[in-house]
C-alpha cells in the first residue's frame, strides 16, 4: 500500500469522526447559542446578591471620545446588579471594546466600598492601537498567494500606498485612500460614520473606486482560471461608486443596506472567447445593484473567535432593467452560521456552514464564482476554482492552544501601541466539504469540480498576534489525492 493511500485512508477516517461530531453538535447549536437574559437582572431581592456600579473611569484613551467606549458597557453608573452576573457583564464588556478593533489592550480594575448593598467602581485602561497608516503596498495580482506561489512571477505584483485613517476623531470613524499601480491599478476612496445620532444607532458609509486590470479570468477550465491579457492594453476598466446605511439596533446586530452603481468596460475578445461571460455582448455594460446584510456577532474575539458564534444573512439584487444597455437581473441569497466552543482550558472546536442561492434565470460567468475566491474555499483546493449557480460549504476545526496568550515588551520601541504585543500559537486538525450546483457546466471547458462532492483534511499551525494579525501554516490532503503545505492569513472559520 503506497504512502499515499495511507494518508487518504487516514484522512477518510478523520472526515468520517469530524462529520459525525458535525451532525450532532450542529443538532444541538441552537441550545447552545441561546443568549441568557439581555439584561442581566433578577428577581433576587436579597440585598447580600447584588451591588451597585458606582463611578466608571476611562485612562490612556487619549483619541477615542468616552462616548464611543460607552456603546460597548453593558452596564452603566447606577445600575443595581446581581453579583454571580456582575463578572460576566464585566468580562462580556471587556470583549466588546476589543472586538471595535480601537484597542490592542483593555484592562480593568475595579474598587469595592462596602454598605447595606456594595459599590463598585470601575476603571478601565486602555492601549489604544496606531490609527493613521499611510502604508506602502506591495499586493499579488492572484487570487491568494499560493496561486502566485506556483508561477512566483514577480510582475504579476500591485504596489502603491493606502492611506487608512480609522477612528478618525476619535469617533469610531474609517477614512481611507487607495492608490496602487504596477500589474493592476486602482484608485479609491471610503468614508464611514457609525453614529450619527446620540444613541449610536443609525451610520453611513460612502465609497468610490476606479480600476483597471491587464488580464481577466474570461473563463474556468480544468477548474482552474483562463486569462485573456492584451499586451500594452487593459482588459478591464471599472467605476464603482457605493453608498451604505447602518443600523445597530443591539451591541451584537448590525443591518446593512447599500445601493451601489456599476460602470464596466470589458476588452471585445473576452465575449468571443466566453459569449456568457455577460448577460449580453455589450462590452461596456452598467447596473446597479441593492444589498443587504445582516450580522449577529457573538464571538468572543472576532478576528480568531474560540467561543460564541456568528451568524450573516446577504440579499443582493444585480441589475433592475434602469439601464438600456444592461439586460442584468440576478438576484442572491447568502447565509452562514458559525458555532465556537471552548472544550477545556485548551481545547476548542470551530464549526461554520455556509450557503448561497442564485435564482437568475441566466448566470453571466462575470458573477458565478463560488468556491476559490477570497473566504470562501476548500482546504486543499487552494489551486482551483469552482463555480456555479448554488453552494454549500462547511468547515471543521479542532484546535489545541500550545502556548497561551503572552504579552511580550519589545524595548527598543517607546510606544505601547507597537512595542506591546500578544503572541498565541494554537495546533488544529481541519476537515472540510462542499458542493457546488452548475444545471449549465459547460463540458468544452472540462471542469470536473462543480455537481461533485469535495473534501479536504489536513492539519496546521495558527500563529495570532496583535493588530488583528492571523498567520496559518496548513498542510492538505484534498479528495483527489493532491496535498501540499498552504499559507493563509485569516482565522479558519
Amino acid at each position: 500500500m503506497t504512502l499515499l493511500k495511507l494518508q487518504t485512508d487516514c484522512f477518510r477516517k478523520i472526515r468520517l469522526i469530524f462529520t459525525l461530531f458535525s451532525l450532532l453538535l450542529f443538532s444541538f447549536s441552537g441550545i447552545l447559542g441561546q443568549e441568557s437574559p439581555a439584561s442581566g437582572f433578577s428577581e433576587n431581592n436579597d440585598a447580600d446578591q447584588k451591588i451597585i456600579v458606582g463611578q466608571i473611569r476611562f485612562e490612556k484613551n487619549k483619541t477615542t471620545r468616552s462616548g464611543i467606549i460607552y456603546r460597548e458597557l453593558l452596564f452603566n453608573s447606577g445600575d443595581t446588579i446581581d453579583a454571580d452576573v456582575w463578572e460576566r457583564l464585566l468580562k462580556q464588556s471587556r470583549l466588546n471594546l476589543l472586538n471595535t478593533s480601537l484597542f490592542n489592550f483593555v484592562d480593568i480594575e475595579t474598587s469595592r466600598t462596602e454598605g447595606e448593598m456594595p459599590v463598585v467602581d470601575v476603571v478601565f485602561s486602555f492601549v489604544e492601537r496606531w490609527y493613521l497608516w499611510p502604508v506602502p503596498v506591495v499586493e499579488l495580482a492572484d487570487r491568494n498567494f499560493n496561486e502566485w506561489w506556483r508561477t512566483k512571477d514577480l510582475s504579476r505584483i500591485n504596489f502603491g500606498l493606502i492611506l487608512n485613517h480609522q477612528n478618525f476623531r476619535g469617533r469610531k470613524e474609517s477614512l481611507q485612500a487607495v492608490m496602487i499601480g504596477g500589474y493592476n491599478q486602482s484608485l479609491g476612496i471610503a468614508y464611514s460614520k457609525p453614529n450619527i445620532n446620540r444613541a449610536q444607532t443609525i451610520g453611513l458609509g460612502f465609497g468610490a473606486t476606479y480600476s483597471r486590470r491587464r488580464e481577466v479570468a474570461y473563463a474556468t477550465k480544468n477548474d482552474e482560471l483562463a486569462y485573456y491579457d492584451d499586451p500594452g492594453r487593459f482588459s478591464f476598466k471599472g467605476f464603482d461608486i457605493n453608498t451604505s446605511l447602518l443600523y445597530r439596533p443591539l451591541i451584537h446586530h448590525r443591518h446593512i443596506l447599500t445601493l451601489q452603481y456599476s460602470q464596466y468596460i470589458f476588452s471585445d475578445t473576452i465575449y468571443k472567447l466566453n459569449p456568457h461571460y455577460f448577460i449580453s455582448s455589450n462590452s461596456k455594460p452598467n447596473f446597479l445593484s441593492l444589498i443587504y446584510e445582516f450580522r449577529s456577532d457573538y464571538r468572543n474575539l472576532k478576528y480568531y473567535p474560540t467561543d460564541g458564534y456568528y451568524f450573516d444573512l446577504r440579499i443582493s439584487k444585480q441589475g433592475f432593467g434602469i439601464f438600456q444597455n444592461s439586460k442584468l437581473n440576478v438576484f442572491d441569497i447568502a447565509s452562514a452560521f458559525k458555532k465556537y466552543f471552548t472544550l477545556s482550558d485548551r481545547w476548542y472546536l470551530l464549526m461554520g456552514v455556509s450557503v448561497k442561492f442564485s435564482l437568475a434565470d441566466r448566470q453571466p460567468y462575470f458573477m458565478s464564482s463560488s468556491l476559490g475566491y477570497k473566504y470562501d474555499f476548500i482546504r486543499g483546493y487552494e489551486y482551483y476554482v469552482v463555480d456555479g449557480r448554488h453552494t454549500a460549504l462547511t468547515k471543521l476545526n479542532l484546535k489545541y492552544r500550545i502556548l497561551e496568550p503572552t504579552i511580550i515588551h519589545l524595548p527598543f520601541i517607546p510606544t505601547e501601541k507597537f512595542g506591546k504585543l500578544h503572541l498565541s500559537l494554537y495546533l488544529g486538525m481541519h476537515s472540510d466539504m462542499g458542493y457546488v450546483y452548475e444545471p449549465n457546466n459547460n463540458n468544452e471547458f472540462n471542469n470536473k469540480l462543480p455537481n461533485s462532492f469535495l473534501w479536504g483534511n489536513g492539519f496546521g499551525l495558527d500563529v495570532v498576534t496583535y493588530y488583528d494579525q492571523v498567520m496559518r501554516i496548513e498542510y492538505s490532503i484534498n479528495r483527489k489525492g493532491e496535498h501540499g503545505v498552504f499559507l493563509h492569513f485569516l482565522a479558519p472559520i
